[in-house]
């Protein structure tokens, strides 16, 4: 089968850069990398573990608040995409749309816009042939091999994005912006020990692909290869409990992601792909984080 997503990636960059204008889209995309170097970049409120002598007293005077200059880093910047595998990926979102088809194009679209800014990436997934980085490169001709790649490992018997992400950080001594694009249940697989060790020398983002609820009519279970009862959207106390399970895995990933200076978006179609990438590096941007 044909997959034609680095077409649709562009139309969708294109399109978003139309519709509404972003820094991110006109050349700022490498901002969210930090380092030093005589190209200013920005000011920003000053926070904690932030070097002292990075503060901008003329600025901070007149605005009252404690501000800090930041600038361009000036090497090349190594970007990780951690990708979920399973057959969970074949579920759907909200929207009725296929998980994997959405987190290809989550992982396209971002690997995109870095290729753009001269990014060197890799992906990183766990599929039917075990473990699997790839070199850090740039070009399309690189994007598309992995997009492909990944497609055809994705609905096979994954090991999760936990034992992904531990062998990456274990593996890489390179320092990398990760972006994780799991779901829920990968987000359940996830611990403080874990978010520790990647965060000590890399920045994390976290991309959530939405689930469908399984009261939805014509909701299929995966797991059981079936559809699900109708009559079991009668029962409201089910519907509780899948909401609070949810809100649950939500609640206790937002403690820890805020800890440790996490950002995380959550997108439920293709539609909400640019919206929710922008908001998310922003955030990360300005050092709004969670």
């Amino acid at each position: 089968m044909d997959y034609n997503y680095l077409a649709k990636i562009k139309a969708q960059v294109n399109l978003y850069t139309r519709r509404k204008s972003s820094n991110i889209l006109e050349g700022d995309f490498r901002s969210v990398f930090r380092g030093r170097s005589l190209e200013f970049d920005d000011l920003k409120e000053y926070d904690f573990g932030d070097n002292v002598h990075d503060i901008d007293w003329k600025s901070s005077s007149r605005t009252g608040k404690t501000l800090i200059r930041r600038y361009v880093a000036e090497k090349k910047h190594n970007i990780l995409f951690v990708g979920d595998c399973g057959s969970k990926m074949e579920g759907d979102t909200p929207s009725g749309e296929q998980k994997s088809e959405v987190a290809l194009m989550i992982f396209g679209t971002l690997a995109y816009l870095g290729d753009r800014q001269g990014a060197d990436y890799s992906l990183a997934y766990a599929g039917d042939h075990g473990y699997r980085i790839n070199y850090f490169r740039s070009g399309t001709d690189h994007l598309e091999k992995q997009l492909y790649s990944w497609r055809k490992e994705m609905a096979g018997n994954g090991t999760g994005v936990f034992e992904v992400l531990s062998r990456s950080v274990d593996t890489q001594r390179k320092k990398m912006m990760i972006f994780l694009i799991t779901d829920l249940p990968g987000l359940a697989g996830l611990n403080e020990n874990l978010i520790r060790r990647v965060t000590m020398n890399n920045d994390l983002l976290v991309i959530v692909i939405e689930d469908v609820s399984m009261f939805t009519p014509g909701a299929y279970d995966l797991a059981g290869r079936r559809y699900v009862i109708p009559f079991l959207s009668r029962f409201g106390r089910l519907k509780e409990m899948e909401a609070r399970r949810r809100k649950e895995i939500m609640d206790q990933t937002d403690r820890i992601f805020r800890k440790y200076r996490v950002n995380m978006t959550t997108i439920s179609s293709e539609d909400r792909i640019m919206d929710g990438i922008v908001e998310l590096l922003e955030r990360n941007r300005y050092g709004f984080h969670s």
